[in-house]
This record gives C-alpha cells, structure tokens and sequence, in this order.
C-alpha cells in the first residue's frame, strides 16, 4: 500500500472510530423496573443495555407530629404496584402508619423528558390529621463504581454536604459519561438555602442562624465510604440542624495571637486588651481549629470605646485568600460598652473548602486612641439536632421532583453549563443556551421564605441571602410567568406598604427591615401590578394601589409639573442620595413617564398632556452638541447604559418608544465595547460594556470615573482614587441586564450593531472567565487576571431579565415558557 493510501486508510479508520464512539455514548434512556409483588418495586435507569442507576430503593422518609412527641420511619420505600412503559413509569403504595393512625398514599413517577434528562416526581398524599413535619432522602446509587464525582464548583469532590451557589452533583462513569442531579426549586421542593439571618440592627453583617433548614441538601459519599464499596448520591429535603440540641465540643484554641495594625496587646486572667494607636484596621489574627463541612458556634464577651470587627478567612498554603460566604460575614461594627460586657454569639456553616484553613480576625475596622476588650473566646463544635420540618397537611398534595441528566463526559466547565440547561430542559422551557442557563439561576435562587412560611422567596445571589431586594425580585419574577410565583412575591413586596403607600426595598427573613426610600421601588410595584392583571385577569387590591399610587405622585412629582425630583435615583446606581431632592438625572426622568404611563393604565386620573411633558422632560436630557443622554446634568461628560431603561420599559410595557432612532443610536455609537476575544461571535467588537464612564476628547475617547470627577460624593472620592476601581462596580463595571436591554433598544430603534453586540454579551456572561460559566453580578471591563473578579458577584438571578428583551427583540414568544397560560 502506498503512502497515499496508508494516509486514507488512517483517516478513514480515525472516521469509523468517531462514528462508533459517537454512537456508543449517544443517550439512549431507558426505564426499567426491578422487583417483585413480595419485595416491592423500585425503577433502575438505563442508558441503552447499559444500567446507569442499580438503586435498593425510591426513597427514605421520616414523619413525626406537630409536637415531635412521635417519631416515624419508613426506610427504603418500593411501589406495591407499577403501570407504564420505557418512557414513563408510576409506581403507587398506601400505607397505614399505626404510630399516627394515619393513611398515607405516594406515588412516584419517572419520566423521560429527552434524550438526556429524567424526571422524577415523588407524590404525597394524606387526609387524616391536619398536618405533620416530614423529611425525605433520596439516594442515587451508581451502578458501576464511578471514576469521580463532581459538584458545580469543584471537579473532583471528596464528599460530604454539598453548599454551593447551584445545588447540582454528578459522578464520571468508567466509559467516560457524566450523570448528574438536579432539583426542581426551592419554593416548589419545599427548600432554603439560607445558612444566617441579618444581625440585629445596631451591628450590621450576618450571623449563622440556630435552626439551620436543609444544610445536606446535597451530599455525595465521602471517602472513606467508597472505601468501603459505598457510592452514592442523595439529596435531603425537610431536615433541619437544631444547634439548641444535640452534642457540643469545645474546641482548644490556639492562643498564639498575631498582631494586625497599629494594636499593643495584653493577656491578664484570660482577657485580651486591645489598644489601639491607629485609625486602620487592626487586632489579633490566629489560625481557628475550624474545619470544613461542620457546624460552629463562636462566641465571646467584649466591651470596649469602638465597635468590634470579626472576620473569617480562608487560607491556602500559608496565604490569606477571600473572606467566608457562610454564617458569620460583614460583622465590621458590633456595638461594644465602655463599661458593659456584650455577648457576641454566631454560627458557621462550614462547607466544603478544599481542606483549606480557617484564619480569625478580632479587632476593629477604624478608630483612633481606643482599646477594645475580649474574654470568655469560644469556638464549639455541633452535633446537632436534625428534625423534620416540612409540612404535609391534610388534603394537599406535597411534590419532590427531582431530575438527572446523561451525557459525554468532557469537563467540568460543561458540567457547569449542562447543570443548568437541562434543569430548564427538565422544567420544559424553551429557549437558547444562555436563556436556559438564566431560567435554571433564576429557580434555583427561589426558594421558601423560613421554616415557618413556605410563601416563595427570590434572592439575588447566594452573597445577598437570605436578603429578597424589590428590585432584583422585580426584573427576576416578572421575568416567569408562572402566577403562582409572580402573585406571591408582588404580594409580599405589598405587605410591606408603609402608612403613607411607599414599599419596602427588602425583606430579611428571621430580622425586619425599616427600610423604604423614594427610590423605583414602588414604581415597580405598579408596573408589576399592571403586569399581573394583563397576564393573570386578578382583581388588585384598591387600597393599596391608591397609596402606592399617591406616595409616587408625591414623592417624585408634588407640584404636577412633569418634572422627577426624588432623594434617590431611580435606577440600579444607588450610591448615593441626594439632599435636597435633585431633578438632574436622566434615568429619574424616564421612569417618572413610565410611572405616569402605568398609573394611568391602572384606571386613574392622569392626562395625556402629563404624560407627554414627563416624556418631553426625559428627550430634554439629550444633549444635542454631546449626542448623548445626560446621565447627571452637573457632569456632561459622564454617560451610563442604565439611562435607555426607561426606553426599554416603554418600547416593552407600552410598545411605544418615548427617545427618538437619533438618540438612541448615537448614545450607543458613543459606548466604548471593550474585552475583545478572538472567538467570540463577533471579534471585531468587544464582549462587554462599561454600565458608567466618562466621555473624553483624546483618541481613547473614554475613561473611568475619578474622584475629581463623578457623581457619587463620598462613596467616589473614596472609592475611585488613583484607578483603584477601574473597570470595577459602578466604576466601569459591565452589568449584563442594564447592557442587553440598552443593545434591545437600539435593535427597536435600528442600530446595525444590536444583534452583534446582544450575542457577544450573551457569549461573554458564559465564557470570558472560563472557570465561571454561569449568571454575575457584573463583569470587569478592566482586569489582568480573572483572579481579581468579585466572588461574591457570582449567580445574580436579576438577568434573566433578558428573556423579556429578547421577547421585545422578536426573538423569543410566551409560550417559550412551561408556565405561560394559554387563552
């Protein structure tokens, strides 16, 4: 054979090796149930003739009354009786449990939804007492022992509890497929996230909470018990820690104190004296015995002439890194007596940290010639209590679904991105990958309120819980239209309407909240109402609408002239308030005409005449010699993206536009894209765009914020010296909402670039930082190393918002969504 022919012969047999392994790992799912009518039944998965899941049991389930007084099992549960196919299967059992003289009915029902995703619904049913608390466990046991096992935020998990930002697992089969496990939401599967609770009011940060709901939501098997041929993975629903009880160690601590700052220290009779000779950051540091996945509870007495700083570190290899997202975070000012001792008392949830170590930091944040004093410094370890506590009341049905998924293997980063496309595939909707990936952030950042109120609860990020803010509930919910969710939430948000008819800015649950500003909340209130009675047909409640409606005409517009005065900008950039109230921001005066426009939707007494002046008042911004909105009349030069929202709430809510095509393309053309990549959907532009900069006349045409030259009083001054914040927060920072739905404007408007520029920011929420492919707060537009990106940033559920951009954009309908009521 000659060389040609050799070369021919290998590339065609590198061909048929594609194709076979092609075809030997393409998902053929499968049901097939196992048993019999003496053992019960149970459902094993297949892929193909290959068995994926070889599970002993469908699930375990602990019941106990309202009084805890009885405590029930039912361990392993099989169906007594089994009806379907390959592509759907029921399995059905009733119970009678004697301890509670109780008839007890579940079904469990599996069903495939496509080639690569299963779903699992586990029914409950009684109608003999008027309720009681439940827990539930299912454990997934793979059927050959798995290569590795995997979480969304670590490639390689030891096991143990899994507390991570999406609550997803999966383990590496030997012949190179993935299965992972997903669940439905929180507000759904009866489930929080919620590890701490705010502190009280005068100290600020969070605190641990003494009930800690569904910490092993997630668990995998640990090491040692795969050791011992034990593989599986199991998610909890409705246990609860119980700190209060249980077993408690105290831990030695290691009194080796270094010193941070300008700080001299004494030890006499087990107090430590702090005193202080500078107004920086200083105190004691020493390495804790904390260890990750266990539950703490530090304490200590302090008194002292300053508030008291306590933070928690993670430190790898003898290196500070970032401060710890759970339990005890933020405490900068615990308030200290002079003469009083004052009990300082919080838990931890310790997740899992990749081994790394726990350093402490007491002391003080500022404060110059003062001393601080502490004693009585303890770190115990729990064994604590774990109780049911989901409700099955009498005549309801209680639901846990639950979904897995199969596919190739290739990394981790894909695992990341399936995790949420198929939860949102799972779920039935519809959309493009990046549409998926937000749906899937968004119901997994949506869970129940407390242990007490199964009401539904949106957080932003897992950095905000357990904090519901108006804004990020508003674009996150309103985003569904699922009612049960859209009714609930707006509802909420309703009750915390104060006397004069302002909402709250945020719920807080286990602390109350006094906090309601003239800013766009209550706005969005209306505009979320209106919303509610297109979509759903509800009857709103008068009362409130009419305060809600009088406290907007009042607060931004007393004097009727069309004008938006308010001490609070109406928009996303809320670093600063303004006394006496302004009238020099752009963004205030577009969302005066939106109010205007809603409230008159809503049945009430407004002109068009009005109307029209707001909107004449919000075109007056545009600079015609600058061609660009004004962000702030006191700064010409300085332009934001957040000043074309109201443009996109009219051009969505009232599919009319208020800016001319002039004006919006121009204020676009003048939008500095920055992080070009070579592969991304359109090279020649940038992925990403600064929510705030500065227009300059140099060839570069744009800087960051100064502090010589922004808006923002104090907060710039401090924060935006010598390029400190380039290309960071409202410095630059690149907000994916704010920045998709300015590009939807200009594509309603006719900007040639929109649809260039919607796909590169698509693209850049996924894979500018590859180690993160998934929803952010936002994006720097100014960085060396992904290293310097803001964890806490990470999983804001307010973008998928750009559902309802891309439904004005033409590129999406309703009934794209598994909830849109069809008429």
């Amino acid at each position: 054979m000659n060389d040609r022919n050799k070369k021919f012969g290998t590339q065609l047999l590198t061909i048929l090796f594609c194709i076979i392994a092609a075809i030997a790992s393409s998902q053929n799912l499968q049901l097939k149930v196992a048993g019999d009518a003496e053992r019960g039944y149970n459902v094993n998965i297949y892929n193909g003739k290959q068995i994926l899941l070889q599970n002993t049991e469908e699930f375990s389930l602990h019941m106990a009354n309202l009084d805890l007084s009885e405590n029930i099992s039912i361990p392993a549960w099989r169906g007594e009786k089994w009806s379907g196919g390959a592509k759907k299967l029921t399995m059905s059992r009733d119970t009678y449990v004697s301890e509670l003289d109780l008839n007890l009915t579940i079904n469990v029902t599996y069903e495939i939804v496509n080639k690569n995703v299963v779903k699992k619904s586990i029914d409950l049913f009684q109608s003999g007492m008027p309720s009681l608390y439940y827990s539930l466990e299912e454990t997934a046991i793979p059927a050959v022992t798995p290569s590795k096992y995997l979480t969304f935020e670590h490639d390689d998990f030891p096991g143990g509890l899994v507390h991570e930002m999406f609550p997803s697992a999966g383990f590496v089969t030997p012949d190179n497929l993935v299965v992972g496990f997903l669940m439905d939401a929180g507000y759904k599967n009866q489930y929080t996230r919620t590890t701490r609770r705010r502190f009280n009011g005068h100290g600020g940060g969070f605190v641990g909470m003494r009930i800690l709901p569904d910490p092993a939501l997630v668990s995998v098997a640990t090491v040692s018990e795969r050791a011992k041929g034990q593989n599986y993975i199991k998610q909890t629903f409705g246990e609860m820690y119980n700190l209060d009880a249980g077993k408690e160690l105290n831990l030695k601590i290691n009194d080796a104190f270094q010193e941070v700052g300008a700080v001299n220290i004494e030890k006499k009779d087990e107090i430590i004296t702090l005193n202080y000779n500078s107004s920086e950051q200083s105190g004691i540091e020493f390495i804790s015995p904390l260890k990750d996945q266990k539950v703490y509870t530090i304490s200590f007495m302090s008194k002292g002439t300053a508030p008291l700083a306590l933070k928690l570190y993670r430190v790898k290899n003898g290196k500070k890194t970032v401060e710890l997202e759970d339990g005890i975070k933020y405490i900068d000012r615990f308030p200290t007596k002079e003469n009083e001792w004052t009990l300082f008392k919080g838990s931890v949830l310790l997740p899992y940290i990749e081994k790394d170590s726990v350093s402490m930091f007491i002391g003080a944040q500022s404060g110059d010639h003062c001393n601080l004093q502490i004693k009585d410094l303890q770190i115990v370890e729990h064994e604590p209590r774990k109780q049911p506590y989901n409700r099955l009341n009498m005549g309801e049905n209680a639901i846990k679904t639950t979904y897995m998924f199969v596919e190739s293997w290739k990394n981790h980063h894909d695992f990341v991105v399936s995790s949420q496309t198929r939860l949102a595939e799972g779920k039935g909707f519809e959309g493009s990958q990046i549409e998926k990936m937000m749906y899937a952030n968004f119901n997994m950042l949506t869970w129940i309120t407390s242990v007490n109120d199964f009401t539904p609860f949106n957080v932003p990020n897992m950095n905000y819980a357990p904090d519901m803010y108006n804004r990020d509930s508003f674009f996150s919910t309103v985003s569904s239209y699922n009612k049960e969710l859209n009714l609930s939430i707006w509802e909420k948000w309703g009750n915390t309407q104060t006397t004069e008819g302002g909402i709250g800015t945020i719920i807080t649950p286990y602390m109350g909240s006094i906090e309601v500003k003239d800013n766009e909340a209550t706005i969005q209130w209306l505009i979320w109402a209106m919303m509610n009675k297109r979509r759903f047909g509800v009857s709103l409640p008068k009362e409130k609408i009419d305060k809600a409606v009088d406290y907007v005409l009042k607060q931004f517009d007393e004097d009727r002239d069309g004008i938006c005065k308010s001490r609070f900008t109406l928009s996303q950039i809320d670093i600063i308030d303004y006394q006496p109230k302004t009238n020099r921001l752009a963004v205030n005066q577009g969302m005066l005409a939106i109010a205007l426009r809603t409230i008159k939707e809503l049945g009430y007494d407004i002109s068009d005449a009005y109307v029209e002046k707001a909107e004449q008042e919000y075109r007056n911004f545009y600079d015609v010699e600058r061609k660009h909105i004004l962000f702030d009349r006191n700064y010409p030069d300085i332009m934001s993206l957040t000043d074309l929202e109201p443009e996109f709430f009219s051009l969505w809510l009232f599919d009319r536009p208020i800016l001319t095509d002039e004006m919006v393309t121009n204020q676009l053309d003048k939008v500095p894209m920055l992080n070009k990549v070579p592969n991304s959907p359109h090279p020649e532009f940038g992925t990403t765009a600064p929510i705030c900069f500065r227009l300059t006349n140099d060839a570069k045409g744009y800087s960051y914020l100064t502090a010589d030259y922004q808006p923002f009083g104090e907060f710039g001054e401090s924060n935006y010296a010598d390029g400190a914040r380039d290309g960071m927060y409202y410095n630059g920072g690149s907000w994916m909402r704010a920045e998709y739905c300015a590009y939807t404007v200009g594509q309603r408007h006719g900007w040639k670039k929109a649809k260039s520029y919607m796909e590169n920011r698509a693209w850049a929420e996924i894979n500018l930082n590859p180690n993160w492919p998934y929803s952010k707060e936002f994006i720097p537009t100014k960085w060396t190393t992904t290293d310097s990106w803001w964890p806490s940033t990470r999983g804001l559920c307010w973008n998928v918002f750009i559902l309802m951009a891309d439904e004005v954009a033409g590129l999406r309908t309703p009934e794209m969504d598994p909830d849109y009521q069809r008429e």
